[in-house]
C-alpha cells in the first residue's frame, strides 16, 4: 500500500553506499532511484567513499541527503565505523552497496548492525578476482539480494555467487521516457553544445574510460570522416581518457569538428543534438545512456557484445558491428550518416523498443524489493 493510503505510516529508509560522487551512468541510476523512491514511500541517504565530484549537486536539487565520507579508504576499521554510524544515524532499514567495492563495504557494516538486511546491485559485467574472489562469496552469504541489471549480469554474478544461494535477482535498468525531442528539443541542445544547426552529429555519452571504448570511436571518426565536412563528433562526459583523447583530436585536421564537453549535469538532455548515437563500449552492463538514446529516438551503432545484444536487434533498432573492428564501425555510422530514411526507421522502432526500459518500473521493483526486506528483518 502506499504512503497516501496511510499518510503516518513510515518511510522505508534505505542507505545507498557507492564510491565516489563522478559522473557516471551508476551515480545518475541512485540519483533516480532515490529521488523518485520518496514517492512511493522510500526515503533514502547517499553514503559516498572516493573522490567527490558533481553527482553531489544532482543529489542537493532531488533533497537527498548525501554523506560524502572524504579520504577514508574502503574495507578498513575506520571507513566500517564510520559507514555503520551513518547508516545508525539515517535509522536505515536497508543498506545498499552499488558494485562490487561498496557492496563489501555494506555487507561489513553487518559486523556492527546484524539485524540491518543489505542487498548489492552490479552494474557491470567485472567479476571479483584473486583474494577478493572468497571474500564477495562469503560477504553474499549475508546479502539479502544480489540484483543484476541485465541478463549478461546476472550471469556474470552466477558464475561466483554460491550456487546454494536463490538471493539473485534482475532489476533492469530503467530510464524517464517521457523526455523532450523533435526541432525545438534538437535546436536547444545544439544551442547549449555550441553546434552549428545545420551539420550532421555523430554523438557519444558517458564516461571516456577503456571499457567504454571512446577511443574506438575517435580512431572511426579521424579515419572515415575526414572529407565530411559537415559531419561533427561529439563526446558528452569525464573519464582517465579524457586529455589523451582531446590531444589526438586537437592535433587532427579535424580538430575544428571534434567536440569533448567534459562532466555536464543532466546531460541526457543533449540527446537530441546527435543524429546518430555510437555505442563503442568493449564490456557492458546495462548503459543507462544508450537506453537514453533509445528513448529520444536516435539511432544506434554500436558493438555486438552480448550486453548489447539484449536491448538491440542488428538492422531492427540499430546496426550492430565486431568489437575492436574500427572500420565496421566508422563504416556503420557514416552509412546511418547518409541514409536518412535508415535512421528514421532505427530511430522508431528504438524508441518503440524502450519503452520496456521505464524507470517506473524499476524504481517500483527497487521499492518492493526494499520493503519486503524491511519487513522480514522487523518480524
Amino acid at each position: 500500500m502506499t504512503n497516501e493510503m496511510h499518510p503516518k505510516a513510515r518511510p522505508t529508509r534505505v542507505a545507498h553506499v557507492m564510491y565516489g560522487l563522478e559522473m557516471g551512468g551508476l551515480e545518475q541510476l541512485v540519483v533516480r532511484l532515490s529521488q523518485h523512491g520518496r514517492e512511493r514511500g522510500i526515503e533514502s541517504v547517499v553514503l559516498a567513499l572516493g573522490p567527490d565530484g558533481p553527482v553531489r549537486e544532482l543529489l542537493q536539487r532531488a533533497n537527498v541527503p548525501t554523506v560524502w565520507l572524504g579520504g577514508l579508504a574502503g574495507m578498513t576499521p575506520a571507513a566500517i565505523r564510520r559507514l555503520a554510524q551513518e547508516v545508525d544515524a539515517f535509522g536505515a532499514d536497508v543498506v545498499h552497496g552499488h558494485d562490487v567495492g561498496p557492496w563489501l563495504n555494506a555487507v561489513a557494516t553487518r559486523t556492527l548492525r546484524p539485524r540491518t538486511p543489505v542487498m548489492g546491485t552490479f552494474h557491470q559485467t567485472v567479476e571479483p578476482q584473486g583474494k577478493l574472489r572468497p571474500a564477495a562469496m562469503a560477504a553474499a552469504m549475508f546479502t539479502n539480494s544480489l540484483v543484476a541489471c541485465g541478463s549478461e549480469v546476472r550471469a556474470s554474478l552466477e558464475r561466483w555467487s554460491p550456487k546454494l544461494l536463490s538471493n539473485v535477482v534482475t532489476i533492469e535498468n530503467g530510464v524517464p521516457l517521457e523526455v523532450a525531442t523533435g526541432a525545438e528539443a534538437r535546436h536547444a541542445a545544439r544551442e547549449r553544445l555550441g553546434l552549428p544547426q545545420d551539420v550532421k552529429v555523430v554523438g557519444y555519452l558517458g564516461r571516456l574510460s577503456e571499457e567504454k571504448g571512446p577511443d574506438l570511436l575517435v580512431d572511426a571518426f579521424l579515419r572515415h570522416f575526414a572529407e565530411e565536412k559537415d559531419t561533427h563528433l561529439v563526446m558528452i562526459g569525464p573519464g582517465p581518457m579524457e586529455a589523451a583523447l582531446r590531444a589526438r583530436a586537437a592535433a587532427s585536421p579535424l580538430a575544428g569538428r571534434m567536440h569533448f564537453t567534459g562532466a555536464l549535469l543532466e546531460a541526457s538532455k543533449l540527446l537530441p543534438a546527435f543524429d546518430v548515437y555510437v555505442q563503442p563500449s568493449r564490456r557492458e552492463g546495462r548503459s543507462l545512456s544508450l537506453l537514453e538514446a533509445m528513448a529520444v529516438g536516435l539511432p544506434t551503432v554500436s558493438h555486438a557484445i552480448p550486453a548489447i545484444r539484449e536491448v538491440h536487434s542488428d538492422g531492427q533498432t540499430a546496426l550492430l558491428v565486431k568489437s575492436e573492428d574500427v572500420d565496421a564501425l566508422g563504416g556503420a555510422v557514416k552509412r546511418l550518416i547518409h541514409d536518412p530514411e535508415l535512421r528514421s526507421r532505427l530511430g522508431e522502432a528504438a524508441k518503440r523498443e524502450a519503452q520496456r526500459y521505464s524507470l517506473s518500473t524499476m524504481v517500483d521493483t527497487y521499492a518492493k524489493l526494499y520493503r519486503g526486506a524491511a519487513a522480514r528483518a522487523q518480524a
